[in-house]
């Protein structure tokens, strides 16, 4: 029998905007904020949710809010952390009604899903006055509660210019305690370390990562699949990734920058951990009618002490 989920249900939220949620017959949901074409909430088949939201979050425009699964586009490391981030995040997108590409997957009745585009360009943003793109997303909940989010960026530049650009799914990980928590599948890359002067090239350790002072790696070619272990409540979140998302970026502000930034309360850094699907070893460049489109699948599994997992090494 074939089962066929409902259209996204359009909420008139106080507080970011407008927004759509995505819903399935056994309980899972996605909600999808306009502002920022950005996932805020991700919830389990027992309402539970699994990304993390500050409850400082500023949802006036145009400030970036704090949490969810914010696109980073065009992500730049040379500029302060909000204009490096893009303006993506901090535009209002659309519903893309005309998307058709083959360069996505087939949609199936059991798929509830949402297109968005984001096509008017800043006025204030350094390098891209005289750019034009189409930057569009896709996103995907399935039957069994995974979340997929597909990107394309396409030139449509008519001045013959190519742009470059770097790009991230900037994921807020709802977990229960940082320190009970490990980032496995990184052990033994190279990484930028973004808390250097000049993002020093390092190598990562043979152990699972694990929290324990501020924390802002950029990690190179890694597999396609990332797991994100959540020791105390017995849960894993899996990153599966395409080959054009190459990167991993993790990412946790701990006591101190917590305490400094206006929307993230002082201990609010315990509850969550940022990893997110990325380029950010090289540029990807388009020249006029080219495009790049990146994937990841968020999927979660509660396990038991009987389940195989990854060696917890060194958990405090």
């Amino acid at each position: 029998m074939v089962v066929v989920v409902p259209p996204p249900q359009f909420n008139n939220r106080e507080l970011g905007g407008p927004s759509f949620t995505l819903n399935q017959s056994d309980g899972y949901s996605a909600e999808i904020l306009l502002y920022g074409g950005q996932v805020i909430s991700w919830k389990n088949a027992r309402g539970e949710e699994l990304l993390f939201v500050s409850e400082n979050a500023d949802y006036e425009h145009p400030h970036p809010l704090r949490g969810g699964i914010p696109i980073c586009f065009p992500k730049f490391f040379d500029y302060g952390c909000v204009e490096g981030n893009g303006f993506a995040r901090t535009r209002d997108w659309v519903i893309d009604a005309e998307l058709e590409d083959s360069d996505l997957p087939l949609l199936t009745a059991d798929n509830a899903f949402i297109d968005l585009i984001l096509n008017h360009m800043p006025d204030d943003f350094p390098n891209w006055r005289r750019h034009r793109f189409e930057l569009r997303l896709r996103v995907i909940l399935g039957p069994t509660g995974d979340l997929t989010m597909i990107s394309r960026v396409k030139n449509v530049n008519t001045n013959g210019r190519p742009f470059s650009f770097n790009f991230s799914f900037h994921t807020y990980f709802s977990v229960s305690n940082i320190n009970a928590t490990q980032v496995d599948g990184l052990q033994s890359l190279v990484y930028l370390d973004y808390m250097t002067r000049n993002h020093r090239r390092c190598i990562e350790g043979d152990y699972p990562i694990t929290i324990e002072n501020e924390f802002d790696r950029g990690y190179l070619n890694t597999s396609n699949e990332i797991f994100v272990v959540d020791h105390e409540i017995r849960r894993t979140f899996t990153i599966h990734k395409d080959d054009r998302l190459p990167d991993i970026v993790v990412w946790n502000p701990w006591a101190l920058e917590a305490r400094d930034t206006t929307d993230i309360g002082d201990e609010e850094y315990r509850k969550f951990i940022c990893v997110e699907a990325a380029v950010v070893g090289s540029e990807i460049t388009l020249y006029p009618g080219e495009k790049w489109t990146g994937t990841q699948r968020l999927s979660v599994h509660d396990w038991t002490d009987s389940d195989v997992l990854p060696d917890p090494g060194n958990i405090l």
